[in-house]
């Protein structure tokens, strides 16, 4: 495989011949028109549209080469062009230039429910979408109680998908994908829907449709899973290819672009903060920072690295015993984590502060215990020295950062420090002992 970026594309046309690849993108692009009101496009087709609609190129100059038998990892951000690229190659969308071509009977999991009837039942949808896949009758009735027993939907096979749950939908439209045994198999981010026991399931069936030499391209957000299933990973960005290659080497670009941006939209989120902040104001906050590996100032981290908060302040009165303070708080509002530096086994006593002093008060941690999301600050300054703490500059969401993972070697909230290990004994009395930790 491999990319190019070659302006001189021909234009749409479909390719007839695929040679030795199973899938064969020649400056492949995608363009919509953006039209400011929906009557707009009715006017743009009656040519009396004024002023002309915006181009917006989904995906542009892509070209790919894969081989039969390989499963490879589309990545990228939102937006990146991921599920357009796979509309294409699927056929439910045109290429606005270039050529694409698939060689042999595809299947798909892209939207969810995507293909189903919402007034049929479970059992109906999965008879539909066997015919609409090309199966003949004999070949749904010899399917169809392995397609029921793998979604593992009990009764609600038999109700209107309009009542599923999105994990019901997952199921479902994988049952049927990978029951047709396809020559290429595509799949868009919808197992991430599922919960874990299925989607191992679904992981185990993908592992045995690539041992017996299928081709599946598999988009997701969840870098781990790519990389224990794709020999190759391709990294789009503003839709085009802008890295391919193993896992690692495309998740480490991932994830340098993921902070450079992540910086830029924490930066701006930061600049428009509005949140309220109270307290008598003997003290101010005058500046909260952020510092990441290597000292470097950030709002994107990665689990496990180090971390610092610096809080900055000026006293415009005396003051008897502040106590600075720092809450942690996920996007959705979870209280993740408060810690001060009076509550403590060994207690930094502030002690009296003048009016006219300034300083630093700075946390740091060994280790980021945070998984993939993004979170935010509440700094607390109050005045201990009476029966309750009062306080005297309380700032919410006084900054907002980002934590990334291209690796996803945990789920959840939390990253925690676990150890494995595995002692084995074989029958020849041979002992093997492994272990890992992270």
């Amino acid at each position: 495989m491999n990319a190019s970026h070659d302006s001189q594309a021909p234009r749409a046309q479909q390719a007839k011949d695929t040679g030795t690849s199973a899938i064969l993108c020649r400056g492949l692009g995608k363009s919509y028109r953006i039209y400011d009101k929906p009557m707009h496009r009715l006017w743009d087709l009656m040519g009396v549209l004024r002023k002309p609609a915006r181009e917006f190129w989904a995906l542009r100059n892509v070209y790919l080469d894969i081989p039969p038998g390989s499963t490879v990892g589309i990545i990228g951000e939102n937006g990146a062009g991921k599920s357009t690229l796979l509309k294409l190659l699927t056929g439910i969308t045109q290429p606005t230039e270039g050529e694409v071509a698939v060689r042999g009977r595809v299947a798909s999991l892209l939207e969810l429910g995507a293909g189903f009837h919402p007034e049929f039942s479970g059992r109906d949808n999965i008879r539909l979408n066997c015919r609409v896949l090309g199966m003949n009758e004999d070949e749904v009735e010899q399917r169809f109680a392995g397609i029921v027993a793998f979604s593992e939907l009990g009764d609600f096979i038999d109700r209107p998908v309009k009542t599923y749950s999105s994990g019901m939908y997952v199921r479902l439209g994988f049952a049927v994908a990978a029951s047709l045994e396809p020559d290429v198999l595509l799949i868009d981010e919808a197992l991430s829907v599922g919960d874990e026991h299925f989607r191992g399931k679904c992981i185990n069936r993908l592992n045995q449709l690539r041992e017996s030499g299928k081709t599946i391209v598999f988009v997701s957000h969840d870098i781990g899973a790519v990389k224990s299933m794709c020999q190759w990973v391709v990294l789009l960005d503003k839709g085009e290819v802008v890295g391919q290659g193993s896992a690692e080497s495309v998740a480490d670009e991932y994830l340098k672009r993921a902070h450079a941006r992540g910086n830029v939209q924490m930066s701006a989120l930061r600049g428009t903060s509005t949140y309220p902040h109270w307290g008598s104001g003997e003290i101010e906050l005058t500046e909260v920072e952020m510092f990441g590996h290597g000292g470097k100032a950030t709002l994107v981290f990665q689990p496990g690295e180090p971390f610092r908060i610096r809080l900055h302040y000026k006293a415009s009165k005396d003051c008897v015993s502040p106590v600075f303070g720092v809450g942690l708080y996920r996007a959705d509002g979870t209280y993740v984590n408060g810690v001060n530096h009076l509550w403590r086994e060994k207690p930094i006593q502030f002690g009296s502060v003048r009016a006219g002093e300034t300083g630093v008060v700075e946390l740091e941690a060994p280790r980021l215990a945070l998984l993939q999301g993004q979170y935010y600050l509440t700094t607390f300054l109050y005045d201990h020295s009476k029966a309750a703490p009062t306080a005297i500059d309380h700032r919410e969401h006084v900054l907002t950062f980002q934590v990334v993972d291209a690796r996803r070697l945990q789920h959840g909230l939390l990253y925690l420090p676990y150890r494995w290990r595995v002692e084995r004994k074989s029958a020849e009395g041979t002992a093997e002992i492994l272990e890992s930790e992270s």
